[in-house]
């Protein structure tokens, strides 16, 4: 149930039953479609550049098929959030869905580089509808330590799906530089799934003017913002072990492939040990601000000890912390985030907090090779300086958490949503 001003609406029509795991199954499968650009075409990115040799600026242009998507959720998902509010999730999923198939496979034809490029600007459009439209229904169906769960397994699901896809991704790759795109045709699979499973819940579309204008009474944009600022930060942070990491290794004498790769699933692996402990024990025990200050506490340990670090194992161990950081602190932003929202402004409100977190991503290199150069320091110190930045940040969260008084009991189960 979802409690708004004044009135209480179902999250489901009369006649259905309630929603179960198929549904979340569903939803969280879509949301993890979005980690297919990233980990399963980076293997064969190097054939893909040797293909288009001849093309001037080919070595730009090549990541840019990685990169755009990335882009275009940030520019997009707020948009994609309020035409889900404006027209109905369900149809607008189903369409995405079949449209992620014939767009993301383009490149299995496609000659030019410039129309690939462009095949995957389209994509990110897309992605920015899966992801926003697929977390707005999860916290449409479900509510309370149901939904903080369902929350954390779409962190675990993305970050499981990375782990095995990227290895996915070199065994196909040795098919050559196109038949990585071929997965991409998975979401034909979901969408007839969809159509079966999930309804549409009410919202905006469904609502006369009157109960548009009572339930947007508890909207907050300054609250929003807040939020969205944050998860600016977060978007920096979650994306600094996966572009950074293998410089890290690197500096400190690490040459194997293999070694390194296997840090990089250590550090998936705290990912996913963070959002269960989230789910199953921080959430139901611990009110927001600790949630906040304990997700960046570990985060910001594990930027410090990855500064402190003299070899491969004490390397590889801070990024496992630091993963149990990032692990926590992403469930607890989204989740934090759909608590605030009212039922029609919920699609939104997700997506601007997706565009933003997007964007944190997308400007992640660009910030720590900037502060590199411009203060003339070894990589590590920059991520160091990142982990005193989170520190400051933990410190603050629990300094409001002694001021509130905030002790134990979830904030969704205190606040009934």
């Amino acid at each position: 149930m979802y409690h708004s001003v004044g009135h209480t609406v179902s999250t489901r029509p009369s006649g259905r039953a309630e929603p179960g795991f198929i549904q979340a199954l569903i939803l969280l499968i879509t949301s993890g479609l979005t980690v297919l650009v990233t980990a399963i075409l980076g293997p064969s990115l190097p054939a893909m550049q040797a293909h288009f040799a001849g093309v001037p600026g080919a070595d730009f242009l090549v990541p840019l098929t990685m990169t755009a998507p990335m882009l275009m959720m940030a520019l997009l998902s707020v948009f994609a959030g309020e035409l889900a509010d404006r027209v109905g999730r369900k149809r607008l999923l189903i369409g995405a869905t079949v449209l992620y198939a014939a767009i993301g496979t383009a490149p299995l034809y496609l000659e030019s580089l410039t129309t690939i490029i462009a095949s995957r600007v389209a994509l990110g459009a897309l992605e920015a509808v899966l992801m926003t439209v697929s977390t707005t229904l999860i916290g449409d169906y479900y509510s309370g330590a149901r939904r903080e769960r369902y929350m954390a397994l779409q962190t675990t699901v993305a970050a499981t799906s990375a782990f095995l896809l990227n290895m996915l991704g070199g065994l196909v790759a040795s098919f050559g530089w196109r038949a990585p795109y071929a997965v991409f045709a998975v979401s034909l699979v979901l969408a007839p799934l969809m159509a079966a499973f999930l309804w549409e819940p009410p919202g905006r579309a469904s609502m006369s003017a009157a109960q548009f204008a009572q339930d947007s009474m508890s909207f907050r944009p300054r609250r929003l913002a807040l939020v969205c600022l944050l998860a600016v930060v977060l978007g920096i942070v979650f994306l600094m072990v996966p572009v950074h990491f293998g410089y890290l290794h690197e500096a400190l004498g690490e040459r194997s492939p293999a070694r390194i790769g296997l840090a990089y699933g250590i550090n998936s692996l705290g990912v996913v040990t963070g959002t269960m402990l989230f789910g199953w024990i921080i959430a139901p025990r611990l009110r927001l601000p600790l949630q906040l200050a304990l997700g960046a506490a570990l985060a910001a340990a594990g930027f410090l000890a990855m500064k402190a670090a003299t070899g491969w194992g004490s390397l590889t161990a801070a990024g496992f912390v630091n993963g149990l950081g990032a692990g926590v602190l992403l469930p607890a932003m989204v989740t934090w985030n759909m608590r605030e929202l009212p039922l029609s402004r919920r699609g939104m409100g997700t997506g601007a907090f997706q565009s933003c977190l997007f964007l944190g991503m997308f400007v992640n290199p660009l910030l720590v090779v900037g502060l590199e150069k411009q203060l003339m320091v070894p990589r590590v110190h920059v991520i160091g300086l990142a982990g005193l930045v989170l520190m400051g940040f933990a410190l603050l969260a629990l300094m409001l958490s002694w001021r509130r008084g905030d002790t134990a009991g979830a904030t969704s189960r205190r606040r009934g949503q």
